[in-house]
């Protein structure tokens, strides 16, 4: 019979075998049967904080938010919870309508400081689960600079879930005249709670910019008698879980990714069902190189919600990250035989096409998006958009001038583009065509974006290409700053550096090129680096 001293270094060689598996499947690319070999070992040795830290890390990857929670309470029993964690006992506990246990969550959060700001935010939504004021919680949260950017929103969103309206309606108004695309979400939201009031007319005032596809959508088919699908009335739930979507979706854009992942995954333990939260928990897990998971999440949503069409983009982008474009197709083909007139599905089948590099089809589907927008009357932004890829896809498929007659109707369309001024002049320049309208068109992008690194690339280019190749090297100098990586903005610079006899550094532009260039541009790399700079090697 083993003695009490070799069993407990059995147990311990045994959590220690099945952690190096763990490890294994992990480097295996094998996270499920990593989480769940680590949801067993945690159940054998549930103090071991070795293996809680890794499985809460897992966990929280993969979406087990159970196991996620038992590794939390493990850590904090041992004094081992990092800054975020409460934010998960917060969801569970809300989740169950167990405030108590909300509340020190939340206390909790805000002693370990990271996340101290959302403690205002998150008792607010306590005090109103209570039939209490938020007031005072709200006006502690606006003190915070980070509380600051939540304020507003939290503000309106507490007094609709109050019934308090009229007194936000000022409120709602700036937000709709400011049309900022970030207040999107929330202008939606709102108009979500004012069809639940049966007050349709508020609902289309407040979406009536149409400044986004999903506003754009829902707008639309509000119009065509499409209310109830829409209609949701907010409550604590609704609120409390699309301020923890707002802060996963800014985590996110900070890149601050595994963090914005822990958040998206409490908001969708509070609103398990909320399409907005499943758009933010995919965009999070997509974050996280977990294109799987992340398409999971996407086919959660409804084909009748104001983000379907978003989310159908989501999901084909996931596809096309992991290069199957082949199950992106099929996926794409299936949504597009069930809504057939509608363009924006159109335009995602030309994206898809033109990341395969099929550019031919990518132009004809282009031809059918802005067919079936012209009938539908869409707006010159968005036509112009369907032209830009039009001339982009025509341009790569050697169907010229097509393509420039394609690109002059787009800034037609939307004469003040960046981005159309930029494509049209550099796709003339790069066939040193039209050269002094082409610069003409470059320089205009460049005073409207001077900040973008492409944009800043072409000004530089333009120069080189018409021999002042001094003020080239300053505007190419100051696009690899902004781009330090980019091969295309290295190469240009390397053959501006070449010309005015700065022959060292032209070639090690050209070998930081070469590091991140295509396939076709190496062997002209290549032959640069070797030999120098010839009229045939100068970069298209």
């Amino acid at each position: 019979m083993s003695s009490p001293a070799l069993a407990k270094r059995s147990n311990g060689a045994d959590a220690l075998n099945r952690y190096v598996e763990a490890r294994l499947a992990e480097s295996s690319d094998k996270p499920e049967a990593a989480t769940a070999i680590y949801a067993e070992t945690l159940k054998e040795q549930p103090d071991n904080l070795l293996l809680a830290s890794k499985a809460y890390v897992k966990a929280i990857e993969s979406g087990d938010f159970d196991l996620a929670i038992k590794a939390v309470r493990t850590l904090d029993t041992r004094s081992g919870i990092d800054a975020e964690m409460p934010l998960l006992l917060f969801a569970d506990a809300f989740s169950r309508r167990d405030y108590k246990a909300a509340e020190i969550a939340s206390l909790q959060l805000e002693a370990l400081q990271n996340f101290g700001f959302l403690t205002p935010f998150l008792n607010a939504w306590l005090s109103t689960a209570d039939r209490k004021s938020p007031l005072a919680d709200l006006a502690a949260a606006k003190k915070d600079t980070t509380g600051t950017y939540y304020h507003q929103e939290q503000l309106i969103l507490h007094a609709l879930a109050r019934g308090y309206e009229d007194d936000v309606m000022q409120l709602i108004d700036a937000i709709v005249d400011r049309n900022e695309a970030r207040m999107a979400p929330v202008r939606i939201v709102i108009a979500r709670h004012f069809l639940a009031k049966g007050d349709e007319q508020t609902a289309l005032g407040i979406l009536s910019k149409k400044r986004t596809g999903p506003e754009r959508k829902m707008f639309q088919d509000i119009e065509l008698g499409k209310v109830k699908v829409f209609s949701q009335k907010l409550d604590t739930q609704v609120g409390t879980s699309f301020l923890l979507q707002r802060l996963a979706s800014d985590l996110g854009s900070q890149r601050a990714y595994f963090l914005g992942l822990v958040s998206a995954q409490a908001a969708a333990r509070i609103s398990p069902d909320n399409d907005y939260g499943q758009l933010i928990l995919a965009e999070a897990y997509g974050n996280t190189e977990n294109n799987q998971a992340a398409r999971t999440a996407l086919k959660e949503i409804a084909s009748d919600s104001a983000y379907a069409l978003l989310a159908i983009s989501m999901e084909v982008a996931r596809y096309v990250d992991d290069e199957d474009y082949t199950s992106a197709q099929k996926r794409l083909g299936k949504i597009t035989d069930a809504m057939p007139e509608t363009p924006e599905l159109r335009a995602l089948l030309g994206q898809l096409l033109q990341a395969s590099g099929n550019h031919n089809e990518a132009a004809t589907a282009f031809e059918q998006a802005i067919a079936l927008a012209e009938k539908r009357g869409a707006p010159d932004a968005l036509l112009a958009s369907y032209w830009l890829s039009l001339g982009a896809a025509q341009e790569q498929a050697g169907l010229w001038p097509a393509g420039l007659n394609s690109l002059k109707k787009a800034d037609m369309l939307q004469p003040d583009s960046a981005s159309i001024l930029n494509y049209l002049g550099y796709a003339q320049l790069e066939r040193r065509e039209n050269t002094t309208s082409a610069i003409a068109a470059i320089r205009r992008a460049h005073k409207l974006r001077s900040s973008s690194p492409a944009i800043t690339d072409s000004l530089g280019w333009a120069y080189y290409v018409t021999g002042e190749h001094e003020k080239a090297v300053g505007y190419l100098e100051l696009a690899r700053a902004g781009e330090p990586q980019d091969p295309t903005i290295n190469e240009h610079l390397g053959d501006a550096y070449w010309a005015v006899g700065r022959k060292y550094e032209a070639r090690y532009a050209w070998k930081s090129a070469k590091l991140f260039a295509d396939a076709e541009d190496m062997q002209r790399l290549k032959e640069k680096i070797d030999v120098g700079l010839r009229a045939d090697l100068v970069s298209p």
